[in-house]
C-alpha cells in the first residue's frame, strides 16, 4: 500500500510569524500614553466633538493548525480621548463574533486601560477580565461587551483584542469612520495566493496612504510517512516538514483627520455611506488543485431558496386558502382586481409583529392561523395566495433603508432583511407589501425604497427598482376675509395623497380624532384652528382631506397699514440641508409636491402697497421645480406656491444647487404682504 504525501503538501500550510509589514506610522505603544493626550481639552478639528479617536489600528493575517485549518487572526488596538460627558458612551466597547451551528470565532487577549490625570499625574486604571461578559444577538452573532473604569471628562481610553475565525469568507471588514471625527485610522491585511478576495470601498473619502505590496513568504509544509512494498519487502519513510516559500500581498490603508458622519435630513442609513472596507471571499486555489469558486451566483442562490423549507416550499402550501382565493377570483374579473383583492385580504387577516427577516421562520399555514407574522411570512403568503389565483407572482428580496445599500457584484443573502410581493400584469408591474394596513396595492413602504431587490423567480432572475409612482404629496387651500383691524376669518382644507396621506392617517388612527382635533385646535402663533372635519380616513386609495376654520387676530395693527404672512405659517420655515457641503447624497425615497393655494379678500379702501415678487425657479435636469405667484383681482389677493421635488436622489455634486433652492423657498415663504389704507376712505 502507498500513500500519496502530495495531498498533505497541497493542504498543510504552516504560516511562520513573518507577517509584518513596513508600517507608515508607528502604533502606538499599548500601556503608555502621552500627557499632551490627557491635556487635551478640545479636538481642534472638531471643537464640537465629544470625543476623538486618536488612533485605530487593525491587522489580519493568516494561520494554519493541524487541528482547525488555515485561520484569521485579526487583531486591533484602539486609543479614545473622551471630552465631555456626552461621549462617555465611547467607553462601552462591544466586539461582535461569528458562530455557525458548533463553530464560532475566538475573542481572546482583551486588554484595556483607563488613563486620568489626577493632580498633574497620569493614573490608569486596568480592564478587569471578570468585568468582560457575552451577549447573544441572533443565531449566528454574539459579542463581547465590556465598559472601561472610571471614565472621567478627559480620560483617554485604549483597548486592544484579538479574533481567532475559522470562518475564511468573515475576513473583518475595517471602518475608517464613525460618528466622532478618527484622527488616525490604519489598516493592514496579508493575503496568501491561495486566497482571492474582492475589495468593496465604501464612502466618499480619498485614502492618505493606499499601498499594495508583493512579498514571499515562507510557509512549513507538514507531510505523511510513505510506506512502499508489501510483506518482508515493505518499507517507510518518516513524515516531517519542509519549507516552501510563496507569495503573499500585503496590503496598507491609512486614513487621517476622518470627519465624524452627522446625521442629517434624507438619508437611508449612516452606515452606507461611512468610509469603509469590505472583503469577500471568491476563489481559493491550493498548489495541486482545481481552484474553488467561492462565491456562487445568483442562478444557484434563486435555485436552493426557492427549494428552501423556510422559502420557496412555503409558496406552494395553498391548500389551507383555496377557498378564499377561488371566492376572489369568482368576485373579481381583471387581474388588477384580484391583485388588490388578495393583497387587501392579507392585510385584514394577519398582523406583522414588527420584524424584519427574508424568511419564513413559522410555516404560512400556522402564520394564517395564529394571525401574525414577520415581514417574510406574511408577503411569502401573499404571494402564495397570488400565485394561487394564477398571477404572475414572485417575492422579492430587500434591504430596508436602516439595514442600508446592496452590493449588487456577487449574492451575500446576509446583505438582504426583507421580502414584498412582484407581479407582472401584461407590460406593468406591481410591487406590494401586506405589513401595513394603510398601505394601497401597488406601493411599498418607505422603508423599502432603498435601491434595487432581487426578484426570486425561476425564470425571469434580475433587480427590481425599489421605486414608488406614490409621492409626498400635500395639497393646502383657505379662504379667507381680512378686517379692517388686521383680523382674519375663514377656512382650510389640508388634502394629502401617497406617502403624506399614509403618514398622516397613522397619526390620527394612533391618537384618535379626538386628540388629534385638539392638538390641531390649539393656538398656532397668531393663528388659531376649529375643530376639524376629516374625510376618507378609511379609504386608503382616496386622498385624505380635513377642513376646518381659521381665525387670527390683527394683534392691535394700525389701522392704516396691515401686514400680512400670506402663507399662514404653513410655509418652509428652515433649511432641512446645513452643511456647507454634503459628500453623501440626500434621498428623499420618492418625489415630492406640495402646493399652498391662499385667497384673501382685502377690506375695502385698502390696497396691496408692497407684496412678494413672482418667482419661477428650476433645479438642474428638471430635479425639481418652485413656483410662487401673488396676483390681486379687484379686492381678492391670490397666493400661490408649489413646491415639486421630481427625482428621489441628489447626488453630492447637486447638493450646493438644492441647498440654494431651499434657501429661495424659506426666504420666499418668510415675505408678507402690506396693505395700506387709501386715503380719504
Amino acid at each position: 500500500m502507498k500513500s500519496s504525501t502530495s495531498t498533505f503538501y497541497c493542504l498543510l500550510f504552516f504560516i511562520l510569524s513573518g507577517i509584518s509589514t513596513n508600517v507608515l506610522a508607528q502604533v502606538p505603544k499599548f500601556g503608555k500614553i502621552e500627557d499632551a493626550e490627557l491635556t487635551m481639552k478640545v479636538y481642534d478639528k472638531d471643537t464640537t466633538a465629544a470625543a476623538v479617536i486618536l488612533s485605530d489600528y487593525g491587522n489580519t493575517h493568516f494561520i494554519y493548525s493541524s487541528s482547525t485549518g488555515f485561520q484569521l487572526v485579526f487583531e486591533r488596538q484602539t486609543r479614545v480621548k473622551i471630552l465631555k460627558k456626552s461621549g462617555y458612551e465611547w467607553a462601552d466597547i462591544e466586539v461582535p463574533y461569528y458562530q455557525q451551528n458548533s463553530r464560532k470565532e475566538k475573542v481572546a487577549n482583551i486588554k484595556g486601560y483607563t488613563y486620568n490625570l489626577v493632580d498633574g499625574k497620569q493614573v490608569k486604571e486596568k480592564l478587569e477580565t471578570k468585568a468582560v461578559f457575552d451577549e447573544q444577538m441572533n443565531e449566528n452573532w454574539s459579542q463581547k461587551k465590556f465598559t472601561m473604569p472610571n471614565v472621567k471628562e478627559g480620560s483617554v481610553i485604549e483597548y486592544s483584542y484579538i479574533i481567532y475565525s475559522d470562518f475564511l469568507y468573515n475576513m473583518r471588514e475595517w471602518e475608517f469612520q464613525t460618528t466622532i471625527p478618527v484622527a488616525w485610522s490604519e489598516y493592514h491585511a496579508r493575503i496568501p495566493e491561495y486566497f482571492n478576495y474582492k475589495l468593496l470601498q465604501q464612502g466618499y473619502l480619498p485614502f492618505h496612504t493606499s499601498e499594495k505590496q508583493a512579498s514571499q513568504d515562507k510557509f512549513n509544509v507538514s507531510y505523511s510517512g510513505e510506506t512502499t512494498g508489501a510483506g518482508f519487502n515493505m518499507t517507510r519513510q518518516p513524515g516531517g516538514t519542509n519549507q516552501v516559500d510563496t507569495r503573499s500581498d500585503a496590503y496598507i490603508w491609512i486614513m487621517k483627520d476622518v470627519p465624524a458622519l452627522r446625521e442629517e435630513k434624507y438619508i437611508t442609513t449612516l452606515s452606507d455611506y461611512q468610509a469603509k472596507l469590505e472583503f469577500e471571499l471568491q476563489l481559493v486555489k491550493y498548489p495541486g488543485q482545481a481552484p474553488k469558486v467561492m462565491t456562487g451566483n445568483w442562478e444557484d442562490v434563486t435555485r436552493d431558496l426557492l427549494q428552501s423549507e423556510k422559502f420557496g416550499t412555503q409558496l406552494n402550501r395553498n391548500s389551507f386558502f383555496k377557498n378564499e382565493v377561488a371566492a376572489i377570483v369568482a368576485k373579481y374579473k381583471t387581474p388588477e382586481e384580484q391583485m388588490a383583492a388578495i393583497h387587501g385580504l392579507v392585510k385584514k387577516t394577519v398582523k406583522w409583529d414588527g420584524k424584519n427577516s427574508i424568511y419564513a421562520i413559522t410555516p404560512i399555514r400556522k402564520v394564517y392561523d395564529s394571525k401574525t407574522g414577520n415581514a417574510a411570512e406574511i408577503n411569502l403568503l401573499m404571494t402564495s395566495m397570488l400565485l394561487e389565483a394564477g398571477l404572475d407572482a414572485a417575492p422579492v428580496l430587500v434591504s430596508t433603508r436602516s439595514h442600508g445599500r446592496v452590493h449588487k457584484g456577487s449574492p451575500m443573502l446576509s446583505k438582504f432583511n426583507y421580502v414584498i410581493s412582484h407581479v407582472r400584469i401584461g407590460e406593468n408591474e406591481y410591487l406590494l407589501d401586506a405589513t401595513d394596513p394603510l398601505l394601497p396595492a401597488g406601493s411599498i413602504p418607505v422603508r423599502c425604497l432603498n435601491g434595487e431587490g432581487r426578484l426570486i423567480k425561476k425564470n425571469d432572475q434580475r433587480w427590481v427598482a425599489l421605486t414608488s409612482t406614490s409621492p409626498f404629496r400635500k395639497v393646502f387651500s383657505s379662504n379667507m376675509t381680512i378686517n379692517s383691524n388686521g383680523d382674519m376669518t375663514g377656512s382650510g382644507m389640508e388634502s394629502a395623497g401617497g406617502y403624506e396621506a399614509l403618514s398622516l392617517r397613522r397619526r390620527i388612527l394612533e391618537e384618535g380624532e379626538d386628540k388629534y382635533a385638539e392638538k390641531l385646535a390649539k393656538e398656532v402663533g397668531d393663528f388659531k384652528v376649529g375643530k376639524p372635519a376629516i374625510q376618507n380616513l378609511h379609504e386608503i386609495d382616496a386622498p385624505l382631506n380635513i377642513t376646518y376654520d381659521i381665525t387670527a387676530t390683527g394683534n392691535g395693527q394700525q389701522n392704516s397699514v396691515l401686514y400680512l404672512n400670506p402663507m399662514l405659517g404653513r410655509g418652509e420655515k428652515e433649511n432641512p440641508f446645513k452643511l456647507e457641503e454634503r459628500v453623501y447624497p440626500v434621498d428623499f425615497g420618492a418625489p415630492i409636491d406640495e402646493t399652498y393655494v391662499g385667497r384673501f379678500i382685502v377690506p375695502d379702501g385698502y390696497e396691496m402697497e408692497e407684496a412678494p415678487k413672482s418667482v419661477v425657479m428650476a433645479l438642474p435636469e428638471n430635479g425639481g421645480r418652485f413656483t410662487y405667484m401673488v396676483q390681486k383681482d379687484g379686492n381678492t389677493i391670490q397666493v400661490m406656491s408649489k413646491i415639486s421635488i421630481n427625482k428621489p436622489m441628489f447626488y453630492a455634486p447637486e447638493y450646493a444647487d438644492l441647498k440654494e433652492f431651499y434657501n429661495q423657498i424659506v426666504a420666499k415663504h418668510a415675505e408678507q404682504i402690506v396693505l395700506k389704507k387709501i386715503a380719504g376712505k
